[in-house]
């Protein structure tokens, strides 16, 4: 039966090839005047008054020799009057697809190149009232079309009896052969599994800029159906988990008190409840990853192509060390104490660029700065691998500047493209459509080269937002005869032995994060390191959370339309790290009277932290004053919410007014704020006057002295009468 379609198919084709020419013109006048009649229907009403058919499921996913497809799904009448005598029939065709190409032409505009005919029988719907949806299936066998391994096309249409309204719904549907002499060598397929969202803290502590993680991390969230799905198909799929230590940071703080938006200063905020869902999520996510495969992103996942070409290397050294610490500390029987490796003993520190991008400077960064040892790229990078047919492979390897061999796994770019399409409130026929092309995809992949081993990266792009059932429905296709899971580890194994291939000496992404608002992450850095040298004997989690604060900052997260976003997060950390600096600040007056050429002056600085600062109180005269002030040997060091005082040695060979500007600097000598003035005068009646005084007291001294011996000597000489007493006092 199959060799008797087959044969008509060939005989339809080549009468069509010779008849061509002749019937080209009207063909192509008759196309041209129903495209008339399309637009000018679609003038007088909406495009949307006709007919809609729609797949929502097909049975079974792959077909064998002995299978009957059964296709299922909707059609809804908008054509604003019901219509009658609806033929719903089912068409494919006995070629298969040779590209991945066609298959791109066929959904978007039913174009194949090779003849597609009815098969099995129509189903005809009576009537379809105006406005209704009604439910359809039809269905043909396998056997009749397919022999042999491969991507065939599907094509359902739905036409009224008077041929008024015909709409048409296509799929493709993989073929798996019964003889094995047939059936392809299979293909490596490994899966990456992201969990990343976009940062939330900033330098508050407990505050996250935002409420939207409490509805991720809740049931039927973003979050919640990835690490639901993960959790499901981990072991059958050999997932490798990718897993930003800033999530887990923003999930650890809502399972306590914490609050929710507020100003730089930290005030303002909203207080919120501890979350039992973000404490069930971590629950869940630390039981799940427990020993398996998986890597950490950088801290906020940072525009590390951005940051390397801008020179900006100790942030991307930054922004891996705190994340190892933070993820050592919540999962550290995934990543270890130390966050440097899996619980199942495979240290992968892999790094997957934004938008898959990298050069050779990006490489070079990543290996120094965070010790990276396999790189996650785009399949489209100049460097993959051709394999002895011409067709690309997944696996490959580079060289840094430095001399070390990278490992380098190529995630299929399409594939990743075709993700990015499935959404958390997708259609029942938008997910029957992404999970089957994803499905005939990698059958592709595979009939490019059926006796090649080859391997297939899938990554997921970042935001990613499936419905569960597409999640689900994705990774379910690892169970295909032709797939074969493997762990992201175990093919950079496999990669450690190709050739290697340079990776482009420069390539900048326009995407990357723009040079004017990296300045600002490079300013609100150096304000941060300002602050940490303004602490004294600060703690690891302090420091941690100051190096976290900048690492978002630079969050890839930022890049296009989400700079506003990354712009608002710079202005607050600047806002804080400015309001926090401006609380530690000197007191004194603004004018000191110097009594003479040498003396002291007390100067206060002010801490208002809640953690203790050291600083240094500079001095500094105008040049060529004659006024020297001596310098502090010591730092200062003022606990929280006190103040701390130092004397000044002054000295000045000449009498008049000085102003001398009084600094604060850090511990490594850096300003702290602006400088304050300070108003020496000094003048040499000091001197003048002790000696006056002392002489003036010593002329006091001698003459009450005087005074007394002369009344005693009175007293004794008399003793007459009280006149001549009184008259001798008065006397005196």
């Amino acid at each position: 039966m199959r060799s008797v379609v087959r044969a008509l198919g060939t005989l339809i084709a080549v009468l069509l090839v010779a008849v061509g020419p002749v019937l080209a013109v009207p063909a192509a006048r008759a196309s041209a005047a129903a495209e008339v009649e399309q637009r000018s229907s679609g003038t007088v009403a909406a495009s949307s008054h006709t007919l809609a058919i729609s797949i929502t499921g097909m049975t079974p996913r792959t077909a064998t020799q002995n299978s009957t497809v059964t296709l299922r799904g909707t059609l809804a009448n908008h054509t604003g009057s019901a219509v009658s005598g609806v033929t719903v029939q089912a068409n494919t065709s006995t070629s298969v697809f040779n590209t991945r190409a066609e298959m791109a032409a066929f959904a978007d505009s039913d174009a194949y190149p090779y003849l597609i005919q009815a098969a099995g029988l129509p189903e005809t719907i009576a009537s379809v009232p105006s406005g209704a949806t009604v439910s359809w299936s039809v269905s043909f066998d396998a056997g009749v079309y397919y022999d042999h391994f491969g991507v065939f096309p599907v094509r359902v249409s739905a036409a009224t009896a008077d041929g008024r309204y015909r709409e048409t719904a296509r799929t493709f549907v993989p073929f798996w052969p019964s003889d094995k002499t047939q059936q392809p060598a299979g293909l490596q397929v490994a899966w990456i599994w992201p969990l990343t969202d976009t940062p939330q803290q900033g330098a508050c502590l407990n505050t996250l800029t935002t409420s939207e993680l409490a509805g991720s991390v809740s049931a039927g969230g973003r979050l919640s159906t990835l690490l639901d799905a993960g959790a499901a198909w981990a072991q059958k799929d050999n997932l490798t988990w990718s897993i930003d230590p800033a999530l887990l940071s923003d999930v650890s703080v809502m399972t306590r008190g914490y609050h929710t938006f507020g100003g730089a200063d930290c005030t303002g905020r909203s207080a919120e409840k501890p979350s039992k869902d973000a404490a069930d999520w971590l629950l869940q996510l630390q039981r799940t990853t427990a020993g398996q495969p998986a890597f950490l992103t950088s801290y906020a996942n940072v525009d590390v192509a951005a940051l390397s070409h801008a020179g900006m290397d100790a942030n991307i050294r930054s922004a891996y060390q705190v994340g190892r610490t933070v993820a050592g500390q919540i999962l550290p029987h995934t990543f270890g104490p130390k966050g440097t490796g899996t619980g199942d003993g495979a240290v992968l520190r892999a790094a997957s660029p934004a938008d898959g991008l990298a050069d050779r400077g990006v490489l070079t960064s990543l290996a120094n700065d965070a010790g990276i040892n396999t790189l996650v790229l785009a399949s489209g990078e100049a460097h993959a691998r051709p394999s002895a047919d011409g067709w690309d492979d997944a696996l490959s390897r580079t060289t840094s500047d430095t001399g070390k061999s990278v490992p380098v796994l190529l995630a299929d770019s399409r594939l990743t493209t075709l993700l990015g399409t499935a959404s958390s409130s997708a259609s029942a026929a938008k997910q029957f459509a992404l999970i089957q092309d994803f499905l005939a995809q990698t059958a592709m992949i595979m009939n490019e080269g059926p006796s090649l081993a080859r391997t297939l990266v899938v990554a997921p792009p970042a935001g990613w937002d499936p419905s569960p059932a597409e999640a689900n429905g994705l990774l379910s296709v690892t169970r295909e005869p032709w797939l074969h899971a493997v762990s992201l580890h175990a093919l950079a194994g496999q990669a450690a032995h190709v050739p290697s291939r340079p990776l482009k000496a420069k390539q900048v992404s326009g995407a990357e994060l723009s040079a004017s608002y990296l300045d600002q992450v490079r300013t609100v850095g150096n304000s941060a390191s300002l602050f940490k040298n303004l602490l004294y004997q600060p703690t690891v989690p302090m420091t941690n959370r100051l190096a976290a604060a900048v690492a978002a900052t630079a969050s890839s997260a930022w890049r296009g339309a989400g700079e506003p976003a990354g712009a608002l997060a710079t202005t607050m950390l600047s806002g804080y790290l400015a309001d926090s600096e401006n609380k530690v600040k000197i007191i004194t007056s603004q004018k000191v009277l110097l009594a003479g050429t040498t003396g002291e002056a007390p100067v206060s600085v002010l801490n208002g932290l809640t953690w203790p600062v050291q600083v240094r109180v500079v001095a500094t005269a105008p040049e060529g004053s004659q006024l020297e002030v001596g310098s502090l040997s010591k730092p200062l060091n003022v606990p929280p919410h006190q103040t701390g005082t130092v004397r000044l040695a002054l000295h000045s060979g000449t009498i008049g007014t000085t102003t001398v500007q009084l600094q604060l600097v850090t511990q490594n000598g850096s300003p702290l704020g602006t400088a304050r003035p300070l108003s020496v005068e000094v003048t040499r009646f000091g001197r003048s006057l002790l000696i006056i005084i002392g002489a003036a007291l010593g002329i006091l001294v001698l003459t009450s002295a005087y005074r007394l011996r002369r009344k005693r000597n009175a007293a004794g000489g008399h003793r007459g009468s009280p006149d001549d007493t009184a008259n001798a006092g008065g006397a005196g």
